[in-house]
């Protein structure tokens, strides 16, 4: 099958692919080298993105803003030194998806990528940070900075020089992706302190490249789902009744691009869990302050 290509050149050394499924992927060109964000979910999408990178020049780094599958899969097939928060290191380290996992998931996804699994194995960063990290590269600066969000150890790259963030799945201008591992709370605060940031351009973690406007609205999004998880908890709702009564579409992890989508019992399973992460929170939430 055929896979479509939306590479958006967003300035004069910036490219961005939003039709991989899995995370959007960048290349950032400069005069010493090149450094990408994230890399592709599907082998067949790494090679391709690799033969592109490639022609860009020698790749001195490559950025996850977290450590899920969608994001650091092709970290394999891709050159530079990985760098990322130390807890991705430690979760691609420790709780990286089983093989079999992976298998299951390529045999719906992208079969024919099969073929680029020989020797298979996770490539994690040898270049961690804490809180904050400043990468100079070719004169310009990248500014890694952890967030607690959609996940524990989101890191959020800001180029100042050329006013353009890299928000990982902090922000998703596709929609609400899942909350298995994210921190409610702290997302809706991360957002807004994406929100008041100088920007031309923010480039998420899954759909268009967009500005403030699309992150608040995403924020909104976030605010809405838990507030009606907060009133139902208020009524007394159970966690079980909570989570068949309340959900929201994934755009995150359907077909797209000409590539078919994540099975649907994943779906529902990514959704239902996700009800639960945040009812979990909103209860804690409700019992810290009455403690």
């Amino acid at each position: 099958m055929p896979v479509n290509s939306a590479m958006t050149e967003i300035d004069s050394n910036v490219l961005v692919e939003t039709e991989h499924l899995g995370s959007n992927n960048a290349i950032i060109v400069t005069r010493d080298g090149v450094v990408l964000i994230d890399s592709p979910h599907r082998p067949s999408d790494a090679i391709r993105w690799r033969r592109k990178v490639e022609g860009c020049g020698k790749v001195a780094y490559l950025i996850n803003t977290d450590h899920h599958i969608d994001h650091t899969m092709g970290n394999f097939f891709l050159p530079g030194t990985v760098v990322s928060h130390e807890m991705t290191r430690d979760l691609l380290l420790h709780a990286a998806p089983t093989q079999a996992y992976i298998d299951d998931l390529l045999e719906v996804i992208d079969p024919a990528g099969k073929m680029y699994m020989q020797g298979y194995a996770v490539r994690v960063p040898t270049i961690t940070y804490s809180s904050k990290l400043t990468l100079h590269l070719g004169g310009l600066d990248f500014e890694l900075t952890h967030f607690r969000g959609h996940t524990m150890n989101s890191t959020l790259v800001h180029l100042p020089q050329q006013r353009i963030v890299f928000s990982g799945d902090l922000v998703c201008e596709a929609g609400l992706p899942a909350f298995i591992d994210a921190d409610a709370f702290s997302w809706i605060e991360a957002v807004k302190h994406i929100e008041a940031m100088d920007v031309r351009y923010i480039v998420p973690g899954h759909g268009k490249v967009c500005g403030v406007a699309e992150a608040r609205a995403f924020r909104r999004q976030i605010e809405n789902l838990v507030g009606d998880i907060d009133h139902r908890v208020d009524r007394g709702e159970t966690r079980a009744e909570v989570a068949a009564a309340v959900s929201y579409e994934d755009r995150i992890h359907v077909a797209m691009g000409g590539s078919p989508g994540y099975p649907a019992h994943l779906i529902d399973h990514f959704l239902k869990r996700s009800i639960e992460t945040i009812y979990d929170q909103v209860l804690r939430r409700r019992e810290s302050r009455h403690a």
